[in-house]
């Protein structure tokens, strides 16, 4: 079984938490990680990107130079 939503987020974090204590124990970068647990515990809020027909080069209007 997978578990609720609530479930999986937690484990996520927990682990995140986790491998955090592990990389500043071997003096590895934890930037990163520390960005991925803030959008997890709805510190900050995650970057928005073009998807679709907006990122799709092919299909995007064109501008008039």
């Amino acid at each position: 079984m997978r578990g609720s939503k609530s479930q999986r987020q937690n484990q996520h974090v927990k682990k995140l938490m986790a491998k955090i204590r592990k990389f500043k124990k071997n003096n590895k970068s934890v930037a990163g990680l520390e960005k991925e647990l803030g959008y997890m515990m709805g510190d900050a809020e995650r970057p928005s990107f073009k998807t679709g027909r907006d990122a799709d080069p092919r299909l995007r209007k064109r501008r008039n130079s």
